[in-house]
Formats: structure tokens, C-alpha cells, sequence
């Protein structure tokens, strides 16, 4: 178990590196801890004075365990469509002759089945992730998503055109109807497509599955690491200077007392910008990034 206050995300054609204000405890994985954090004594106490009990909690406390879930599947969605490059956004609607769309179990059942069958008999190297909406009904659901080595599946004009993309129905698909519209920037649909996963839904659909992926989605390489608050402010100032960087932005998470920092880089061998974040991180030795 350890702490840290830096993520270096390693996606298809990029890297994401995130800066935590607060550190972050992390029980899985290996961590770099290239500085170890002087633990406070007020929060051993408290951890000592916490007594596990059963209790009803108050409305405050299931609103923040609904922001915690939101934010974590949000984050899960977010890491394996920006490690992936597709092809398709695709909506999938369910016809209530087939599936009974305000049992939540029984539509992601159909859905998951379908694209066993899709996968075995039509294309065997598809990859998926697909997120459920809740309907402006308030109890019938339906589902968006993204498709990438789609090889054997037949997509029809259907002659609708929307915001100047053409829309395409799948033909292989028996539950209801699609749209589908050709991806162009992996990078905004992937920060697009989160948008689905809100904090009414996570209320519906407590406890259940909350997207749905295939096994052969790549899911990224995620580092860890454990840098010194000065060596992350230097960082940030170098990096706000820089023409090299694609993005970047900040996060306040108000709840959590926490702000995260986001610098985008295309993963470019002569970008020298990368070269000397992972340098800084002392990240030569991380999984897939070779020494430049």
C-alpha cells in the first residue's frame, strides 16, 4: 500500500499525466515513491477512533457515496475509450416487443448477448464499450456506445444527415433501431460519451453493471508516482510556458478538498516536452515508454 500524487496515462496515440493537490492512497498497485509524505497524526488518530458499526446513513452521506461512484465510472469509461481508437458512435434502442426496457438486468442482458452473437458469427475482432442512458421517461433505458474493428458488420445510409454527419443504421442489429455515425476525434467522444453516466442513473442502476466492454479493449498503461510538492509546482510552471503541450486544464473536487491538473502530450518521439516530464518522473523504466 501506498500514496500517491501523480497518474501517467499511456493511451494509443497520447499521454495524460495528472497532478493531485492531495495524495491519493492506492492499495493494488505498485507505486515510484520517489518521496514518501510525513503521515499526520490528527488523521492516525482518527483512523484509531473510527469503530466499524451498522447504522442508517444520513442523506448527505448517499449523496457523496452516488458522487463517489459516478466519478469512479466515469473515470473507468474515460481510461479505456481514450485507449482505443474507433470507428463508430453508436445509439442501440430497444424495442418492448423484445426486451422489457424498465428492467434494467433484462435490456443489458439482451444487449450483452447480442454482441456474443455479433461477435461470434460476423465480426470476431470487434471491440465495444457501451454505456446506458435513462430515457426522458424516467424508467426505460437505452444505450450509446463505441465500435472499433467493426470488419464484417454492414452499416446502411440511412440518409439522415445530423449536424452535417451522415447517419448509418447497423443492419445486423434485431433488438430495436441504431444510429450510428462515423468518430473522427477519439479524444472529444471520449469525454463526450462520460456525459451519460449521471448521478440519477447511478440511483437506478445502484449496485448493477455500469457499461459494458469487451475483453479485447485495451484499457491503457497507468503509472504511479510519488513526486515532492515543489518538483509538481516547477512542473506546472514549466509545462505553462510550453508550446508542446496539447491540453491542459484544472479540477476542483470541493467534496474531497482535491484539484487535479491534466496535460495532454501526442506521443511523439521528438516532442521534448515528454521527454522531459517522464525524465522528471523518473518514468524511463515505465511500462511501453521507451527511453528517448
Amino acid at each position: 500500500m501506498g500514496c500517491y500524487n501523480v497518474r501517467l496515462y499511456e493511451y494509443e496515440k497520447s499521454y495524460q499525466i495528472r497532478l493531485y493537490k492531495r495524495y491519493i492512497t492506492n492499495k493494488k498497485g505498485t507505486i515510484k515513491e520517489l518521496y514518501k509524505p510525513e503521515k499526520s497524526p490528527k488523521m492516525e488518530k482518527r483512523k484509531q477512533d473510527i469503530k466499524p458499526e451498522l447504522r442508517i446513513r444520513s442523506p448527505r452521506e448517499i449523496e457523496h457515496s452516488l458522487t463517489v461512484a459516478q466519478n469512479r465510472a466515469k473515470q473507468n469509461i474515460y481510461q479505456i475509450t481514450r485507449a482505443n481508437n474507433w470507428e463508430w458512435y453508436i445509439t442501440l434502442t430497444l424495442s418492448p416487443d423484445k426486451v422489457d426496457r424498465s428492467n434494467y438486468d433484462e435490456c443489458v442482458a439482451a444487449v450483452r448477448k447480442w454482441f456474443n452473437n455479433v461477435k461470434q458469427r460476423y465480426a470476431p475482432d470487434l471491440r465495444y464499450i457501451i454505456i446506458p442512458e435513462l430515457h426522458k421517461d424516467g424508467k426505460s433505458y437505452h444505450f450509446h456506445g463505441l465500435l472499433a474493428d467493426c470488419e464484417g458488420l454492414t452499416f446502411v445510409d440511412s440518409g439522415i444527415r445530423q449536424k452535417q454527419k451522415k447517419v448509418y443504421n447497423l443492419k445486423q442489429y434485431n433488438l430495436g433501431f441504431t444510429n450510428c455515425t462515423k468518430v473522427t476525434d477519439t479524444r472529444k467522444v471520449s469525454a463526450y460519451i462520460t456525459k451519460y453516466i449521471t448521478k440519477e442513473l447511478q440511483a437506478h442502476i445502484k449496485g448493477k453493471r455500469r457499461y459494458l466492454a469487451s475483453n479485447n479493449c485495451s484499457r491503457g498503461e497507468v503509472t504511479e508516482f510519488n513526486i515532492r510538492p515543489e518538483e509538481k509546482q516547477e512542473l506546472l510552471a514549466y509545462c505553462s510556458l510550453c508550446e508542446d503541450i496539447g491540453h491542459m486544464k484544472s479540477q476542483s473536487i470541493d467534496s474531497a478538498g482535491q484539484c487535479i491538473s491534466y496535460l495532454e502530450l501526442i506521443a511523439d518521439e521528438s516532442n521534448d516536452t515528454l521527454k522531459f516530464l517522464l525524465e522528471s518522473f523518473g518514468a524511463r523504466s515505465a511500462p511501453k515508454i521507451q527511453e528517448m
